[in-house]
């Protein structure tokens, strides 16, 4: 019967971190590239000329070698703007994903079944760890530190008073 409650704890936390995940992507949209720059993959650019006359910016491919040879980066000039959204609506999925995370285990404090708890607070846990990982490359590494370090903190005290409710239960 524990295998059962097992399966059914790692269930509930994936699908309930893939349904927030979702639904955030739902009613808050992700920046495209092609949002803020006029692209046309179509186009056959061969030369730097045609690639600077489409805005762009023209890269030779990395050699031993000198080569004549490269690309035309034709978002290169605009992906500035989308860049700086982008990082911002990083930053808002991480302070959104994180907020339900942490209420999401404050909640799980409240179910008295221990398979669907477990399954909640896991889900959290995921969805903090889901937000995290997708600002975490434009973190400094201060303040990688200091929220590694509060979020330790967190699930320590976490740990603890779900060990206390549990010898209280019994």
């Amino acid at each position: 019967m524990k295998i059962k409650e097992n399966i059914l704890s790692i269930a509930i936390a994936l699908v309930f971190v893939f349904f927030i995940g979702y639904g955030v992507n739902v009613f808050y949209n992700i920046p495209r590239v092609d949002d803020f720059c006029d692209i046309d993959y179509s186009r056959n650019v061969t030369t730097e000329e045609q690639c600077t006359a489409l805005e762009g910016k023209w890269s030779y491919y990395p050699k031993p070698v000198e080569s004549e040879e490269g690309y035309c980066d034709q978002a290169y000039y605009c992906r500035e703007a989308y860049d700086i959204i982008r990082e911002s609506y990083l930053r808002n999925v991480f302070f959104i994903t994180g907020i339900i995370g942490i209420i999401t285990i404050l909640v799980s404090f409240r179910i008295k079944k221990d398979a669907v708890s477990v399954g909640i607070m896991g889900g959290g846990v995921l969805l903090i760890l889901y937000g995290t990982l997708r600002y975490w490359g434009n973190l400094e590494d201060w303040a990688r530190f200091i929220m590694l370090g509060i979020v330790l903190a967190f699930l320590i005290w976490v740990g603890y008073k779900k060990i206390e409710d549990k010898k209280r239960n019994k």
